[in-house]
């Protein structure tokens, strides 16, 4: 049956699209698990999940105010890591993508259901938008729905869309985009491709970026054909159309771009010595992975039908002028996949990482589209060279020997295919018209179910369990704890004192608790923020971008704002007589941290950065308690004391300069003895310059696979396991050497436990250039603690849970006001009503200098570049608006 009407064509891929869904999708079922990738805190969870019932949410509100009369437009969340822009940090996940406003409808009780729905939608969706491509081609019905099932059942499907649904946001824009191409080198309408330069430029800048690259480069290959109208005319017409779509996204669009020139992320190193060549096992890999299951570093998943495979050989073993397109898109693809440099310019140059393969897969679906008629007429080149290249890798598959009992699969599959092609070419009866394309539609539903059952079968691998059980998401993400807070008795949600849930494994679970949270992990991080928690030696900063918790340190936790914590009874227990029990629910328990700061308090004197730096993480926090730390070029500092470096802070070196090298997959155990008048209270192990090398020097353990780095090693001392993580060196999470300080527990000062573990989990080279037991005087501390949370401070406290936040203050002298909010640019400070500068304090935090006096302090926030950014989008529309009522476009 030939497909002539988009109306059969989308009825045939609704029928097949649903028989391969129902079998790609059984295993969840069956084992009762949602899509929510987070069984274990993951992304999915603490990032997708949570933003989209955020947002969902945050509309609600927005029209609730507007119909009862209140435009109350929130741009500033303190439940965003430690208070953040919530366009600048949620666009990445939730707002701008037009799909997400179905989100609108979501709450606790359907959240899982919508989840689900709308990543089998977009799914489907990414397969309507192939297929309007190609029918816009006028390309053969059948091979268009063959190439779309090749397109959306790969790589980027099972391994990452799965796990991240807005990664599937970029399959559904590209080929439209591209058809947006085709239609103005055509001297049609450029509506289409305006549309989705600014839907796509909306909903994600990250895959955005991606998608000009790829529009470009097709651009450059499709020119030959239409190169009469010249090259710097043509260009001139994609560039104008192309920033009139840049401007109908500015409002959203520009607002991004600037939060993301401040981001953490953006500051990783890249190992310029390495970034041309992958390691030897990528390249015998790569070929492998290309109609398998391997899975191999630096984000590279193609999993591409075997029909992809034999489409290419097809491809090149005839000659057509035609198809020199095709071949080119192919070539550059594959090229792109050799060396790290092209992963590294396609991941916006952060670091390299092959995010970008969703484009190899519209390249291998439309190879097969446009070679689907032939694959029912090979020649005897075409049959040759399909049947040696099906030997060969099975040959060289064979010979490798690695993961082999996935690997039968994959070869199965490609044997199938091959010998269904020779079916259909040799056999007249199955090469009927009613016969030959269900034949290759079945070889592409087995491809489908195969590679979705090595993927997510318990058989093969623990993939399905790292997803959240039906009906549990909204409980792990924040269930117990939104229960403990209700009524709102304590002002808690909304307010400005943060809270930390110790027992909480999932990030972010602030968030839709409405709670100001110490918990973050977002790909938008302020670098500020990202680089003060790293100073502290905190365990569980894990990388730029994911931290939580302030180990439970007391004069982080005063000076931080955090005023509450919830725990189960159990860990309640051990807390210091610091903490006052308020309320017990559900076995967890709410305490109020006594000793917690005014939120905004002062200081006389200060340290600058510069000083503050060459500190240790214990004397950074013993700093923070005496004196103001100002950025180098603060005008305040002049009017301020200079303070000296503390002095209650003693050091006893342990040991330098150690190397460990594990060459077994098993833990390597050392021990290091520590002189029993070194152990005292208030100590601290203090681990140096550590840093983990993989043992080839070309890190592969970049895929955090249940949110921890898998290179950490463990720290025992007292009966207490605390574990570390160390991003392997090359990674894409290295940040450098760290350092960690570690508490001693209360039992093991009091036992003089004197022998310290350290346990290695895999094969690497661990370095570490001192350990040090560090002690804080804890009689002068407490002293500190009392002075600066009895110093001049912030009354009244107004805040709006949004834009707005006030206070009085009566200063006794001239001094700096520390208020612990994110420093940003977007707030703006007055005093007495006048607009005064603010500046960064003790690192992340907003600062206003005052002179002797009473002071009405307030701060105002909006959303830099958002304004303007509307302005631009509103001109464009009017531009637009213009252009459209013009008969001709070129």
């Amino acid at each position: 049956m030939k497909l002539t009407t988009k109306k059969q064509l989308m009825a045939r891929y609704t029928i097949l699209f649903a028989i391969i869904s129902l079998i790609v999708f059984y295993l969840f079922y069956k084992n009762g698990v949602t899509f929510i990738w987070g069984a274990k805190g993951q992304d999915g969870l603490s990032q997708h999940i949570n933003a989209l019932m955020y947002w969902g949410e945050y509309i609600r509100n927005f029209f609730f105010n507007i119909i009862h009369g209140h435009f109350r437009f929130p741009m500033w969340d303190m439940s965003i890591g430690f208070g953040a822009d919530i366009l600048g940090t949620l666009n990445y996940y939730a707002i701008g993508d037009p799909l997400n406003l179905i989100y609108v409808f979501s709450n606790k009780s359907n959240i899982e259901l919508l989840y689900n729905f709308m990543l089998v939608f977009r799914l489907y969706l990414a397969g309507v938008a192939f297929i309007a491509f190609g029918h816009y081609l006028k390309k053969d019905g059948n091979g268009i729905l063959a190439g779309s099932i090749v397109y959306i059942f790969s790589g980027t499907f099972f391994s990452f869309a799965i796990r991240h649904p807005f990664f599937l946001n970029p399959m559904i824009y590209l080929p439209l985009l591209l058809m947006g191409v085709e239609k103005i080198y055509r001297k049609e309408k450029p509506y289409l491709f305006i549309l989705m330069v600014t839907v796509a430029a909306i909903s994600n800048f990250y895959f955005f970026y991606m998608l000009t690259v790829a529009a470009v480069v097709y651009a450059l290959i499709r020119f030959p054909e239409y190169k009469e109208a010249g090259f710097f005319r043509t260009l001139g017409r994609f560039s104008g159309w192309y920033l009139l779509g840049i401007g109908l996204s500015a409002v959203i669009l520009l607002p991004v771009l600037i939060a993301f020139s401040g981001n953490a992320r953006t500051t990783s190193d890249v190992n310029y010595f390495s970034i041309f060549l992958y390691k030897k096992s990528y390249y015998k890999q790569i070929f492998l992975q290309f109609a398998g299951f391997q899975k191999i570093y630096k984000g590279t998943n193609l999993n591409y039908a075997a029909l992809g495979y034999c489409a290419i050989i097809a491809l090149f073993l005839k000659r057509d002028k035609k198809r020199f397109s095709y071949k080119v898109a192919v070539v550059l693809g594959i090229v792109s996949l050799l060396s790290p440099v092209f992963a590294y310019i396609l991941h916006g140059f952060s670091y390299p990482m092959n995010r970008w393969t969703f484009i190899l897969a519209l390249i291998v679906g439309m190879t097969v589209t446009e070679i689907y008629p032939d694959l029912f007429v090979l020649t005897r080149i075409q049959k040759t060279g399909i049947l040696a290249g099906a030997v060969f890798y099975i040959v060289f598959a064979l010979s490798l020997g690695d993961n082999m009992v996935k690997g039968k699969y994959e070869l199965a599959i490609l044997a199938a295919t091959v010998l269904a092609l020779f079916v259909l070419n040799e056999c007249k009866m199955f090469g009927q018209e009613k016969y030959k394309h269900f034949i290759l539609y079945a070889v592409l539903i087995l491809t489908a179910g195969t590679s979705s059952y090595v993927q997510y079968s318990p058989k093969y691998g623990e993939t399905i369990s790292n997803y959240v059980k039906s009906g549990q998401a909204y409980e792990m993400l924040c269930g117990k704890e939104m229960r403990l807070i209700q009524p709102d008795k304590y002002k808690i949600q909304n307010g400005v004192y943060r809270a930390e849930s110790l027992d909480n494994k999932v990030t972010n679970w602030s968030l839709n608790a409405h709670i100001p949270g110490i918990t973050n992990y977002y790909s938008v991080t302020d670098k500020n923020v990202s680089e003060t928690m790293q100073e502290f030696g905190l365990k569980s900063y894990q990388y730029k971008f994911k931290f939580r918790k302030l180990d439970m340190r007391q004069g982080l936790m005063d000076l931080y704002g955090v005023r509450y914590v919830i725990c189960t009874k159990e860990t309640g227990a051990k807390l210091l007589s610091d903490y006052r029990l308020l309320r017990s629910k559900d076995g967890m328990q709410l305490y109020e941290n006594k000793n917690v700061f005014p939120f905004g308090y002062t200081y006389d004197g200060y340290l600058s950065s510069q000083t503050y730096k060459t500190l240790n993480p214990a004397q950074k926090e013993q700093a923070l308690l005496q004196s103001a730390i100002l950025e180098d070029d603060s005008k305040s500092a002049d009017k301020l004391k200079k303070m000296t470096i503390p002095e209650n802070v003693t050091s006893h070196v342990v040991g330098e300069n150690y190397r460990i090298h594990s060459e077994k997959e098993k833990e390597k155990i050392i021990q290091i003895k520590i002189p029993k008048q070194y152990i005292k209270a208030n100590s601290y192990i203090y681990l140096q310059g550590v840093s983990t090398e993989a043992l080839d020097g070309k890190s592969s353990r970049h895929v955090l696979g249940v949110g921890m780095n898998k290179s950490n090693f463990q720290l025992l001392y007292g009966g207490k396991q605390v574990h570390l993580f160390n991003a392997e060196k090359n990674s894409s999470y290295d940040i450098g050497k760290r350092n960690y300080l570690v508490k001693m527990s209360r039992d093991a000062v009091k036992d003089r436990e004197d022998t310290l573990t350290l346990k290695f989990k895999l094969k690497s080279d661990y370095y570490i250039d001192r350990i040090s037991i560090l002690t804080v005087d804890q009689q002068t501390e407490i002293k500190q603690i009392q002075k600066r949370k009895k110093a001049d401070h912030l009354t009244n406290i107004s805040y709006d849970g949004g834009n707005h936040f006030s206070g009085d203050i009566k200063a006794s002298q001239n001094e700096i006001l520390c208020i612990p909010i994110t420093y940003h640019k977007g707030w703006k400070a007055y005093d007495n009503g006048k607009q005064v500068k603010s500046e960064q304090v003790n690192g992340m935090f907003e600062g206003i200098y005052l002179n002797k006096g009473d002071h009405h302090i307030t701060l105002k926030y909006e959303t830099p570049g958002l304004k303007i950014g509307a302005v631009v989008s509103l001109f464009s529309l009017i531009i637009l608006f213009i252009i459209s009522k013009k008969k001709k476009f070129q």
